[in-house]
């Protein structure tokens, strides 16, 4: 056991350093054990065990902060739970190869280990985003959100956190290693680290406080963000009765004689594709609704898109009545204004791997079947356009449905292209009374962070809320409770550092790590070859 221990202790870091921890700054030494025992002979173990060592910490890390995945309630559908645990199994593989990388490197130097370590490993969580099979929610830099450290997202984004976060680490590492025999250059290093650390700590509360200060330009929208908490399950069911349940619950607000200018409902608060020509009277209720009241609404909903002939992706639907026809359905939202004939549409751009679509959907069509939920929310089809709903008030706004918001890229794009203020609809209720809707708010904090963006997030049973420019939020309604949180939302044309930039220094360390793993696999080729 005890040669195990420095990785078990990595592991055990990690977790206490994440969400919804208040001591994210755990993160600072997190993996200066999982460093020392790599760089370092102090602890013996051949590849094998190593490899398995390694596994184990990021299996610790992955369980001991998203246990909750499976869903773990009474009424759970097997294929939720099953591909929870499955997600447990094979996700610590990701998370552990960009520290295999580092482990290689260390056999032949030490020093370059060090060094290559904070590259490597930012270079990897970059990657491990950027397909359809990705879940980058365990990304180091989130375990800072909570306190100023995390303010210079707005320079240098979530990878940039987690590359400074993994410089400290190395920095406390070549401390701890040259205690005895160099104890004059280890103090000299902890004194470094001190004044860096403070630097960043403060230039994070100047930052925070020139954001807050900053964000109320111009006249506020009055926006209402309704929070029905309804169950995930019973939903389909009779999915007339939500759209019922979601004007009431305005109206009360409305007849309070509070201001409404714009109202958002959450991920599938209509949970059928309501434009369809099926559904014509319920449509034509809910736009007389809008024109009558003279408010607008931003809304989940599934959407349902027929190809023109020739157009459809491989992955499409093919029509049950007409073999021709082929179509998608989409996890949508869309932005209904009074006396607006045009209806903007966002269509999910990242879907849940396996459990919204299965990964290259493209490529394994005959797959496809495999992968599908008893809840109806299964194969949906993937949008690929990221760009802002024009509204006739003053937000132009950037929608981000549900674990879309994990992924940088796409508020990145939406601001880009015009996003003024950054709007996240999401439905956390399969994960109820577990950390994971806290987790994925903290998230969309970042998300705020980096792009200096008021940031509403609207979720069926929590955490609805609205997250100010600096990250703190505004306002929020208490999880598992129905309510409809009325605020001003203001909006915010600057540009930050990192919507310029992107992931750019990310990208330009996963060029380097493709250099270094084609030279150790060079190297290893030369040696095995004059072994032989």
């Amino acid at each position: 056991m005890r040669p195990f221990a420095p990785y078990l202790l990595t592991g055990f870091l990690l977790v206490a350093a994440f969400s919804p921890s208040p001591v994210g700054v755990l993160s600072l030494i997190a993996y200066v054990p999982l460093l020392l025992v790599l760089t370092t002979d102090a602890v013996t173990l051949s590849t094998a065990k190593r490899r398995w060592a390694l596994y184990i910490t990021f299996a610790v890390f992955h369980i001991g902060t998203n246990w909750w995945i499976s869903s773990w309630q009474e009424r759970t559908d097997p294929y939720l739970f099953a591909s929870g645990l499955a997600l447990c199994v094979f996700h610590p593989f990701f998370l552990m190869a960009p520290w295999a990388v580092v482990g290689a490197i260390a056999r032949r130097s030490r020093r370059f280990a060090l060094v290559l370590a904070p590259i490597v490993v930012t270079a990897f969580e970059w990657a491990h985003g950027q397909t359809d099979a990705s879940y980058p929610w365990l990304t180091t830099g989130y375990m800072v959100v909570g306190n100023d450290l995390a303010q210079l997202a707005e320079w240098v984004g979530v990878y940039g956190l987690t590359f400074m976060i993994l410089c400290v680490n190395v920095a406390v590492s070549v401390a701890w290693m040259g205690w005895r025999r160099y104890p004059r250059r280890s103090r000299v290093v902890a004194t470094s680290i001190t004044l860096f650390v403070g630097i960043w700590w403060t230039l994070g509360y100047t930052l925070r406080e020139g954001a807050s200060l900053a964000f109320r330009k111009g006249g506020g929208t009055s926006v209402a963000l309704v929070q029905p908490d309804e169950d995930p399950w019973e939903k389909w069911s009779d999915p007339r009765i939500q759209v019922r349940r979601h004007i009431s619950m305005v109206d009360s607000v409305r007849a309070s004689g509070k201001r409404v200018d714009l109202v958002v409902w959450s991920e599938t608060a209509i949970p059928f594709p309501i434009r369809d020509a099926r559904y014509s009277p319920e449509w034509e209720s809910l736009r007389t609704w809008i024109d009558t009241s003279g408010i607008s609404l931003l809304t989940g909903y599934s959407d349902f898109y027929v190809y023109p002939t020739g157009t459809a992706p491989p992955s499409a639907r093919t029509s049950t009545l007409d073999l021709t026809t082929r179509f998608d359905a989409f996890n949508a939202a869309m932005l209904i204004e009074p006396g607006r004939s045009d209806i903007p549409v966002h269509r999910k751009t990242m879907l849940t791997p396996v459990a919204e679509r299965l990964p290259f959907a493209d490529q394994l069509t005959f797959a496809m079947s495999w992968f599908e939920w008893g809840v109806g929310i299964s194969s949906w089809g993937k949008g690929a356009v990221r760009e802002p709903l024009p509204s006739r008030h003053p937000p132009q706004i950037g929608v981000i449905i549900c674990i879309e918001s994990i992924y940088p890229e796409v508020a990145l794009d939406l601001v880009r292209n015009g996003a003024n203020v950054l709007c996240v609809i999401t439905n956390d209720a399969w994960y109820n009374g577990t950390p994971g809707p806290r987790q994925h708010y903290d998230i969309a904090r970042m998300r705020a962070i980096e792009q200096r963006k008021t940031l509403l997030r609207c979720a069926n049973s929590g955490v609805t809320g609205v997250i100010l420019p600096n990250g703190a939020s505004a306002a929020e309604i208490p999880a598992l409770e129905p309510g409809v949180l009325t605020l001003p939302v203001y909006t915010n044309e600057e540009r930050t550092v990192f919507s310029r930039i992107g992931n750019l220094p990310a990208q330009i360390f996963a060029v380097c790590t493709a250099g270094i793993l084609l030279t150790l696999i060079v190297l290893r080729t030369r040696e095995r070859r004059r072994s032989s």
